[in-house]
């Protein structure tokens, strides 16, 4: 296939893994690719890594900080190709991902987006093995189930009104693939592993979970109300298959509890017991 893929790395001090995405890219077996790495105001080690890579399809934008849907949407702009990979410069794909869903953009033209099942991966070992679903809107209005990092008609980032540049805490990758099948394409997983997510132990995303989940969440669903509204019956029965399992999960805590506590009550007595026992 001699289809153009646009490859956008946006890069923040990822000074230590920005060569290992790039090279994942150069592996890949579809060869017509342009890569274009966004600066997102990087530390000056990660500035000089950058400066050092010299390859004739790579393209170097700097910006100031601006968090990564800015970064995305800077380096669409740019792109010459109607087809958009997305790679964080932390992570890599399989030799095989872009041929893949390559052709499964063109077998089907209803499908806007491809992604495919993830490694977790940490410095030592794999930690998790995710399989995402895919599909239409009912399938992301409360999880997003696809990756970050896809393959994508550029037409669709057009119709998703692109990257959500408000969103610096995280969920952008949601929001945006949300956007996607909200404006009628569909979304569909390779069922093989050919992504991998390397898991820091501080990390954008690991903050947003547990920081700003909640702030983020809502900031989607008043963006997206006119589809809450539309399947108000999920979100109902969702609301309060939640809300039965955090009811039990505290009643099960508060069992655990009174039974320590009664534990720790009655040791003086068991001692008292054992002393009268044995005199």
């Amino acid at each position: 296939m001699k289809e153009l893929v646009s490859v956008i790395i946006p890069c923040y001090n990822d000074y230590k893994y920005i060569d290992e995405a790039i090279k994942s890219i150069n592996n890949q077996t579809h060869k017509n690719v342009e890569i274009i790495i966004i600066d997102d105001g990087s530390d000056i080690q990660t500035k000089e890594v950058l400066k050092n890579i010299i390859q004739e399809n790579v393209r170097i934008i700097y910006q100031e900080n601006a968090g990564p849907s800015a970064a995305r949407n800077n380096g669409i702009k740019c792109a010459k190709g109607d087809f958009i990979l997305t790679l964080d410069a932390d992570d890599y794909f399989e030799p095989t991902f872009i041929a893949k869903a390559l052709d499964l953009l063109q077998k089907n033209e209803n499908v806007g987006l491809i992604s495919c099942w993830i490694k977790v991966f940490t410095n030592e070992r794999i930690v998790e093995m995710f399989k995402p679903q895919g599909g239409s809107v009912k399938d992301f209005l409360l999880q997003n189930n696809a990756s970050g990092s896809t393959l994508f008609r550029k037409k669709c980032w057009h119709d998703a009104g692109g990257y959500d540049e408000k969103m610096r805490k995280g969920y952008e990758d949601w929001e945006f693939n949300l956007s996607i099948v909200k404006a009628g394409w569909k979304i569909i997983i390779i069922e093989e592993f050919l992504f991998n997510y390397r898991r820091k132990e501080v990390s954008r995303n690991s903050q947003a979970n547990k920081l700003h989940k909640y702030e983020l969440w809502k900031y989607i669903y008043l963006k997206h109300q006119d589809l809450w509204n539309a399947n108000h019956e999920l979100m109902i029965n969702n609301t309060f298959e939640q809300m039965e399992i955090l009811e039990k999960a505290t009643h099960n805590l508060r069992k655990s509890i009174n039974y320590r506590i009664g534990k720790l009550i009655l040791i003086p007595f068991r001692f008292i017991k054992g002393f009268f026992r044995f005199n």
